[in-house]
């Protein structure tokens, strides 16, 4: 059996919306997902490399406001933290580190000479 999904909304180039053969919403993230004009099906499933069931709105507007790259390197750490912690971790902590990074990012940008007064605090209680 072939999975397929049919993408019926855009949330930018590489997120859209989707529904599951079961008629299911979620969210895929993959490179060039977003480029197709909408709705249509999507037969390849490599080219997915992240999905989200029953996202909150907050989430939607995340996706809406974030640079994907962030969303990738959220990923990326979240699955390594995986690796190291012997725990399961939620998975939407991707799109709560994705909205923190970006912030930073916007501070360190905006705000050069901001400083962070309990990095020394966080590095001592965390070394992990």
């Amino acid at each position: 059996m072939r999975i397929k999904m049919r993408v019926v909304k855009k949330i930018n180039n590489n997120v859209v919306v989707c529904l599951d053969q079961h008629g299911e919403e979620l969210v895929a993230f993959g490179k060039g997902l977003g480029f197709q004009k909408v709705p249509y099906e999507l037969t390849d499933m490599t080219k997915v490399t992240m999905t989200f069931y029953k996202l909150n709105y907050q989430y939607y507007q995340l996706l809406k406001e974030i640079p994907t790259e962030i969303f990738d390197l959220s990923a990326a750490i979240v699955e390594r933290a995986q690796a190291l912690i012997p725990r399961i971790l939620n998975p939407n902590m991707i799109f709560s580190l994705a909205d923190h990074i970006n912030f930073a990012i916007t501070r360190l940008t905006h705000y050069k000479s901001a400083q962070l007064p309990f990095s020394y605090d966080v590095e001592q209680l965390y070394p992990q």
